[in-house]
């Protein structure tokens, strides 16, 4: 009769741990897929940024030839626009470790 309790016991806490187990897969996969979706709609945030910053400098370049502005105006225009894209590319780079995180989370092993 022991034997059986003891028995019962061990199946109990085996299935607490699964059930803990469980648990932290599903926290791992919302947390991946929530940082994953923010990034992305950053991304997209940066992306227009991007745009926007293209669009004053070929403005402010147009605006310079005319001889309406001086050069600082296309130079910090085009201060603006790379560091708006390299903010862009580092947001592509935690995009895409997001990602890796989500599929690690999923278990992986897709093609």
């Amino acid at each position: 009769m022991a034997k059986v309790h003891v028995q019962n016991a061990r199946q109990k806490e085996a299935l607490n741990q699964y059930k803990q187990t469980v648990l932290v897969a599903l926290k791992d996969v919302e947390s991946a897929l929530t940082a994953y979706a923010k990034e992305q709609v950053r991304r997209e945030s940066l992306t227009q940024s991007v745009r926007a910053d293209n669009r004053a400098t070929e403005m402010a370049t147009q605006l310079y030839k005319s001889g309406l502005v001086d050069f600082l105006r296309v130079l910090n225009s085009q201060t603006s626009l790379y560091a708006a894209q390299d903010v862009l590319v580092q947001s592509d780079q935690t995009g895409s470790l997001n990602l890796v995180q989500l599929y690690k989370a999923l278990g992986g092993g897709w093609r």
